[in-house]
């Protein structure tokens, strides 16, 4: 195991990313694995740095890592204040931007960026926070199969936290390549635009892809207006939505 412990400040933030990207990189993590390590570390030490201490009396906090059993271990240890995951509200993510609360958005990165994810505390430890990386030798093989969902609604203000949801539910049980078939959409408002982008975000912070397919002529406008044309992968049917996946286009 190597560690390495520092101020608790955000002077520690660029030591402690070239540090745990030399450690993924030995482990043998893959470009697209070490970012996620390197995001998930900085949201760790970033919420020790921003709450575990007074700002005028900064405490230590020690990162260490270790390669074992095909597993990359990860852990932060702080003896700031008690840390309880379970008082931290669940983000809300498929609201309109200006209605959402903020706060939590770490610990979801967190848990959605690592495989494994372990809060412990200890009067004498302190705060442990561990985390593992799965190297490729233990990583499932991942689904090909592209989920395609059906819309056979408005998308709007009211109906597009449920369309939200429903993406949520299929990249919480591992979908990554996903088709939205608007072919039975009749109208889509901007509120259905955020929601898509939402959608779109969480996959790519995953490393997956959204893809759009037999939108109506009014709704197709409303991504022309917008300049959205530019930002999603918009096709004409499912089938050639789902064939691109395989041939990334």
């Amino acid at each position: 195991m190597d560690s390495i412990t520092l101020t608790a400040d955000l002077d520690a933030l660029a030591k402690i990313s070239a540090f745990i990207t030399a450690a993924a990189e030995r482990c043998g993590l893959d470009e697209r694995a070490t970012w996620q390590v390197q995001l998930a570390v900085d949201e760790a030490v970033t919420n020790v740095i921003q709450h575990a201490y007074d700002p005028d009396q900064p405490g230590d906090l020690t990162l260490s890592w270790q390669c074992r059993d095909h597993r990359f271990i990860i852990t932060v240890r702080d003896h700031g204040r008690q840390f309880d995951p379970a008082a931290v509200p669940t983000p809300d993510i498929t609201s309109p931007l200006e209605e959402r609360q903020v706060g939590g958005l770490g610990i979801y990165l967190i848990t959605r960026l690592m495989d494994e994810v372990r809060f412990e505390f200890s009067p004498q430890g302190g705060n442990l926070l561990t985390m593992v990386k799965y190297l490729p030798h233990d990583q499932p093989d991942p689904p090909d199969e592209v989920v395609v969902i059906p819309i056979a609604d408005r998308i709007d203000a009211q109906t597009a936290p449920r369309l939200a949801k429903q993406a949520s539910e299929q990249i919480a049980k591992g979908a990554r390549q996903i088709v939205l078939d608007l072919s039975n959409v009749p109208f889509l408002s901007s509120s259905g635009l955020r929601a898509l982008l939402l959608i779109r975000k969480e996959l790519m912070t995953l490393g997956g892809e959204l893809r759009l397919a037999a939108l109506q002529p009014q709704v197709h406008e409303v991504f022309a207006i917008t300049g959205f044309t530019q930002v999603f992968n918009i096709h004409p049917s499912v089938a050639e939505a789902r064939a691109a996946f395989s041939q990334r286009r």
